[in-house]
């Protein structure tokens, strides 16, 4: 049927494609936001008060201003944003022509698209459960659009429609379940598009600028989360070591990437140079996307996980992108002695100073050189400077073009990479091997879960300096100027406020929090080898996708079997005119008339009142009186259901239909 779309349906419509929109708000630049709003606000307007579809031009300028908006704010028409962003600014041009019930269904289709693409962005339980609140409300509408009139309220559902789209969930949660389970797992993700044009998710660069991890400090999202074999490890040894930056151009460091290849031509060390002074602290870290390929461990590791390398300055790098949450097992040495051989590309490297200026950093490292000489002397002269008169802020002033000297003598107020940075420099100028390593410092500890949570507001910039038996070793100047930024976080050491982890309010984080981790792990991180694992009692040691294709459909239609079996006699039961239209078939059935698959109740009637002659005119009237309730439209009157009811309950067949008598008379031969 596709009659016209009435108001109430097409508000249903109207809301059910708002909140599948309403899923990606979270990466959708604000522009693209309030362009799909205006849509969405020209649709209401323009159905409520002119009763009609919007003119063809009206269409067509907002299609192309929607597209020109999509390729402004996100670059390309290509990729996981644009192709969402693409997608949910259609369906709100549709609604500019909505006006059957044909057209409703068709939004509504494009809608449960929509939502599931929104798991390309997130698959956390928040995710997790707005979708299904879409899909249900996806389903509610729907079954609305099934009634012969609307719903006589405003409101955009009724409690019988919402029910109902809650049951069908939950009947095609086995069926779901089955594809969770035995779907062949990719190693890479099933979407074909280039990499996101528009960068949704913050987190540690591939290069860094003083201020640059300070906008990280008020990110309190979880970055990974970190369990260990042993005890935890103190405060002052939760360094996560990530990018180990070499080159300086007066501004930014990097060479954490570009200059791999040229590194690896000067130095002829196969592997890492690692001397454990202690034992080894094992530990599995559930790392969250990044869309970046370095990798984070307790300093330093001393192994590379699955699919990643270590290199030679002890950087984890991954064979492809964090896109998804990553689960992966470290061993680390906090106790160590790091490369007691430098090779002269790599003390060249270390010891650059970048184009000229900073003259007056220059000159107070070339005197610490001549008048103390011992790199660790030069070192804690150095960090004494900090100690003296510097300030530890979120919110540093801006650096002038000689950002060194600028911030040594001038400002004096900066966040952890200023001070590497300034650190490193000194170092450097003193004629002393230096480079900067970034990753995070702390973690607060989930008593709940019994992890250690590293929030991005953990990103922290610290100072390696090469010393002649000793190898590298961490200078962290930070430390110098606010010591409990070591001890708890960037925020705190600021002068800002921490998140209090003590009391109720701590507990229910904590518990939040490792509802998030249960999830990581056993939906998340559900992997080939995990799905290897479940099939293995079922003789399939080494599935094949042949036999993981076997797997998924028999699982499939057992889920489908066992969804019909519990919705089909509850319907029954549940519809009272239907079961007594059932108990009359029954009656007839037994005296000799069973309904023939093809026939509808009038023609069956008809049959049956033809063979029974004695209870024609019952038959006939039960017939005529089921057919009148059940597809006259609209609800049944409660006295007339109650009348049939009463009547087919007294239903009796008096005469039966007998079987005709066999000719047992031999033919003549």
């Amino acid at each position: 049927m596709n009659a016209a779309l009435p108001w109430p349906w097409f508000v249903a419509t109207m809301a059910a494609l708002a909140a599948a929109i309403g899923l990606h708000l979270r990466w959708m630049p604000l522009p693209l936001t309030a362009g799909i709003a205006a849509i969405l606000a020209l649709a209401w307007t323009w159905r409520r008060r002119r009763q009609s579809n919007a003119p063809g031009w009206v269409r067509v300028l907002a299609l192309v201003a929607l597209v020109a908006l999509v390729v402004a704010t996100l670059g390309n028409l290509f990729g996981r944003e644009a192709g969402s962003a693409l997608l949910s600014a259609l369906l709100a041009l549709k609604l500019l022509e909505t006006a059957t019930r044909r057209d409703a269904r068709v939004t509504l289709a494009g809608a449960a698209f929509l939502a599931m693409c929104g798991f390309f962005f997130g698959q956390d339980p928040v995710q997790t459960v707005g979708a299904a609140v879409v899909l249900l409300l996806l389903l509610a509408t729907l079954v609305e659009l099934t009634r012969p009139v609307p719903i006589a309220s405003r409101a955009p559902w009724s409690g019988s429609a919402l029910a109902q789209g809650l049951r069908l969930l939950a009947l095609g949660a086995p069926f779901g379940l089955a594809c969770f389970l035995f779907f062949p797992r990719l190693s890479a993700p099933m979407w074909g598009a280039p990499e996101n044009a528009f960068q949704s998710r913050t987190g540690i660069s591939d290069t860094m600028e003083p201020g640059g991890l300070s906008s990280l400090a008020l990110d309190d999202t979880p970055a990974m989360r970190v369990s260990f074999e042993g005890a935890l490890p103190p405060p002052e040894q939760r360094y996560w070591r990530g990018l180990v930056f070499w080159t300086f151009d007066g501004r930014v460091w990097g060479g954490s990437n570009v200059l791999s290849g040229f590194r690896t031509l000067l130095d002829f060390r196969p592997e890492p140079a690692l001397e454990a002074r202690g034992p080894p602290v094992r530990h599995q870290v559930t790392m969250e996307p990044t869309d970046q390929r370095w990798l984070f461990a307790l300093d330093a590791p001393g192994m590379a996980p699955e699919d990643a390398t270590l290199s030679t300055d002890f950087q984890l790098r991954a064979r492809d992108p964090v896109t998804t949450v990553r689960a992966y097992a470290a061993q680390s040495y906090p106790a160590h002695r790091m490369q007691t051989w430098l090779s002269p590309g790599e003390r060249f490297l270390a010891t650059t100073l970048g184009p000229p200026g900073n003259l007056r950093s220059r000159a107070l490292a070339a005197e610490w050189r001549d008048s103390l000489g011992d790199p660790r002397a030069i070192a804690r002269a150095a960090l004494t400077l900090f100690n003296r008169d510097f300030i530890y802020s979120l919110e540093p002033p801006l650096l002038a073009a000689d950002a060194i000297d600028d911030f040594l003598f001038s400002t004096r107020i900066g966040f952890c990479e200023h001070y590497a940075s300034a650190f490193a420099f000194l170092m450097r100028a003193a004629g002393i091997p230096a480079r900067i390593v970034v990753g995070f410092q702390g973690g607060y500890w989930n008593a709940s879960g019994r992890y250690l949570v590293v929030a991005n507001a953990d990103a922290h910039a610290w100072t390696e300096i090469w010393i002649e038996g000793e190898g590298w070793v961490r200078y962290d100047p930070t430390a110098a100027v606010a010591p409990e930024r070591v001890q708890s976080s960037a925020r705190l050491a600021a002068g800002g406020l921490e998140a209090d982890r003590s009391g109720w309010l701590g507990g229910l984080r904590d518990r939040w929090d490792l509802a998030g981790y249960w999830w990581n792990q056993a939906v998340v991180q559900f992997s080939a080898l995990r799905q290897r694992q479940l099939l293995r009692p079922l003789g399939m040691d080494n599935a094949s996708g042949q036999q993981l294709a076997i797997a998924l459909v028999v699982a499939a239609l057992a889920a489908l079997g066992f969804a019909l079996w519990i919705a089909m006699p509850r319907q029954a039961r549940r519809d009272p005119l239907l079961a007594a239209w059932h108990r009359i078939g029954a009656a007839l059935g037994g005296a000799g008339v069973p309904r023939a698959p093809h026939e509808g109740p009038l023609a069956y009637a008809a049959r049956a009142a033809a063979a029974l002659p004695d209870d024609a005119a019952a038959i006939a009237a039960l017939g005529r009186d089921f057919t009148a309730l059940r597809y006259a439209g609209g609800v049944p009157e409660a006295e007339r259901l109650a009348a049939f009811t009463r009547a087919a309950a007294a239903f009796r067949v008096r005469g039966r239909v007998r079987a005709p008598a066999t000719n047992r008379r031999r033919a003549p031969s």
